[in-house]
């Protein structure tokens, strides 16, 4: 397993600014290789906009109260949230009204490690409980934050993806064009509300390749590839 105190350590200091972060999630899209590369920074940009402009909305409350006051429903549970061998660590229902969360306690506890890797020295001074409760506590109010933002879009009729422009998937002469929408600048958007509402040094999809480190399912020389990577492909875009 490697050293986690170590890679903490460096984390800091690899520039994962949230445009570099955005652009990786980016990558994940299916249409990735569709956008023009002059383009990929529209998308990045607008959607960090979005998130942020919707956690100014809601700032000086607690993601709990957010919850509370919108009469959101949310369930923290310890059953398996396991589906199609796919492990969940949080999900919204919009068939319940209003929509019900659901955060998978048991698939949070084993990135532990993961959220004490990325800590800024800040935020652990902060901290008033144990350090295991206390990080339980942030990685569900992560999720539950995600998720609400996800209900802010469900709740205004238009998903991020919706309000960008569509990327051209397929044309056959000049009537026949078929696009679509960038389905993971809606996972961006929600990112960058979870950051700025939680307070977090980075965007928190940094935690899954923390994650994906401590498990030993990525190596960090392979990480420190991947970010050049985003860094590089991201200011190709500028």
């Amino acid at each position: 397993m490697p050293e986690f105190q170590e890679f903490g350590l460096n984390v800091q200091h690899l520039g994962l600014t949230d445009e570099v972060l955005a652009h990786a999630e980016l990558t994940k899209d299916p249409l990735y290789r569709k956008i023009p590369q002059d383009r990929l920074a529209y998308y990045v940009d607008r959607s960090l906009q979005r998130g942020r402009e919707a956690a100014q909305a809601c700032r000086g409350m607690s993601i709990r109260e957010l919850y509370h006051r919108e009469g959101l429903r949310y369930e923290i549970t310890d059953r398996s949230g396991t589906f199609h061998q796919l492990s969940l660590r949080a999900q919204i229902d919009f068939n319940q009204t209003p929509p019900e969360v659901v955060i998978y306690a048991a698939s949070l506890r084993g990135m532990a490690d993961a959220y004490r890797a990325v800590m800024s020295p800040g935020e652990q001074a902060q901290r008033s409980s144990s350090p295991q409760d206390d990080e339980l506590e942030r990685l569900v109010d992560i999720h539950l934050a995600h998720e609400f933002f996800h209900y802010v879009e469900y709740r205004a009729g238009q998903f991020t993806n919706d309000l960008l422009e569509p990327v051209e998937v397929f044309r056959l002469g000049r009537r026949l064009v078929k696009r679509s929408g960038v389905v993971q600048c809606s996972e961006i958007a929600a990112h960058a509300f979870c950051k700025e509402m939680m307070g977090l040094p980075f965007l928190p999809n940094v935690l899954d390749y923390a994650f994906l480190i401590q498990t030993g399912s990525l190596s960090e020389e392979d990480f420190y590839r991947e970010v050049e990577g985003w860094k590089s492909g991201h200011a190709a875009a500028l």
